[in-house]
């Protein structure tokens, strides 16, 4: 059989073969410029692996290994040369790999040279890979992925499952693209994914948050996954607070993720559901109260956090600008700047008006009067700040003390009246005035 017939037979064995199931020795008349007897007669180790090369396993030295001759050196019995060079010589019946090795958009470096990772005779491992084992023989050139005390079990099994070893059109050598990759794995993520909005860096790769061989914390996170995974991208929030005054209590409980979602959410902000009913499910006592049929505007469209920091801030009840937390307070201008982030700011600055407020007694300005008087009163003082039974959110009772005194509020189409236990009952109207207030 000539040298080419010789690579023909090879090629149809099968890749891997376990020596148990090696094909019978090749018959007597087999050209070889040295009997395959003698080969194994002196390389015994070479057939006696678990998974043998096949030309090895069927004797046939020969498909590789050309031009033998005697040694000048006595310490040699004798040379050789190889049929042809790495990796073509390989690729000559592995033609399945050459589109991987020679047209990939990303090449393994080894590959250029195959018996760096494969002994070209036969192995305890699959594929005739050199080392204990993938992992072992991947870090002989790659740096050991796997100290981490949290790992990744496909990482642990073989590099193989998520790199290709040969050549990809992926960086890092991997068999596809993030996420898809790993969701190939993570199927019940799919529909997680699915949100209207998604996390940015879900977008770049999962990688971005975890480790994919390992890493010192659960979910192979390379940092608490409460605050400090977050705040490495977040700097803006880190940098809050660290400065506030008053944290926000579920911050610093649950972290980041006791009210957003990591991947993917229905919700602006990725907040695990909407806002409301997100805070409510930890300040139950406002549940209650956001039944009721007026709600203030913000609170009415769902967004607490147009009055309040969700991180934290400097001002009482986390809120975004200061709010006097006193009943009585004199007047004075920016005493109330959370309130006239949104209401009519001059509607507590002048003493008559017909166009600042429909709260007035012909043009007497009756915000002005309360705000103004002796012991001014706070905007809370007549206002629930998130739902009330009556219009205009009034409240139905007022601290006064150990008291909480009452108030009846009608609303009328040119005025209304107000009845409480801060004075008498009073009534006013825009278009006649009622008597002296």
């Amino acid at each position: 059989m000539t040298f080419y017939g010789n690579i023909l037979f090879a090629l149809l064995l099968p890749a891997v073969m376990p020596v148990s199931a090696a094909v019978p020795a090749a018959p007597a008349a087999v050209e070889l410029s040295t009997a395959p007897a003698d080969c194994m007669t002196c390389h015994k180790a070479v057939g006696a692996y678990k998974f043998t090369h096949g030309p090895v396993g069927v004797n046939m030295c020969a498909v590789c290994h050309v031009d033998e001759k005697p040694a000048a050196d006595p310490a040699k019995r004798h040379v050789f040369s190889f049929a042809g060079a790495q990796p073509e010589l390989c690729l000559a019946c592995h033609e399945g790999l050459r589109g991987k090795v020679r047209s990939s958009k990303f090449k393994h470096q080894a590959a250029r040279t195959c018996t760096v990772c494969h002994d070209p005779h036969g192995s305890g491992q699959r594929f005739f890979l050199r080392g204990k084992n993938m992992g072992s023989l991947c870090s002989s050139c790659h740096e050991n992925k796997m100290k981490g005390v949290v790992q990744h079990k496909p990482a642990k099994i073989s590099c193989a499952l998520c790199h290709d070893p040969h050549g990809s059109d992926t960086d890092k050598l991997l068999k596809d693209s993030q996420p898809e990759l790993c969701l190939s794995c993570h199927q019940k993520l799919r529909s997680v994914l699915a949100g209207k909005y998604m996390h940015g860096p879900v977008q770049t790769g999962c990688t971005t948050c975890h480790n994919p061989h390992s890493a010192p914390k659960p979910l192979l996170l390379q940092a608490d996954s409460k605050k400090e995974l977050c705040l490495n991208c977040h700097d803006d929030i880190a940098k809050k607070l660290k400065a506030v005054k008053r944290p926000h209590p579920a911050v610093a409980a649950a972290g980041c993720t006791g009210c957003h979602v990591p991947h993917a959410s229905e919700q602006p902000s990725l907040i695990k559901e909407p806002l409301a009913k997100l805070c409510t499910s930890c300040h139950k006592e406002k549940a209650a109260e956001l039944k009721s049929p007026f709600l203030h505007g913000p609170v009415a469209l769902g967004q607490c956090q147009a009055c309040h920091d969700p991180h934290g801030s400097n001002d009482p009840e986390i809120l975004k600008t200061f709010f006097p937390e006193g009943f009585y307070n004199p007047y004075q201008d920016g005493l109330y700047a959370l309130c006239f982030n949104c209401h009519e700011k001059n509607i507590a600055r002048e003493a008559k008006t017909t166009t600042l407020t429909n709260f007035r007694n012909g043009d007497v300005n009756l915000h002005y009067s309360h705000v103004h008087s002796e012991k001014g009163r706070s905007c809370k003082a007549c206002h629930a700040v998130h739902a009330a039974s009556q219009q205009k959110h009034i409240r139905t009772q007022v601290p006064f003390g150990t008291w909480m005194l009452p108030i009846t509020f009608k609303k009328t189409a040119t005025g209304g009246s107000c009845a409480v236990g801060c004075h008498n009952p009073r009534a006013y109207d825009r278009v006649k005035a009622v008597g002296a207030q």
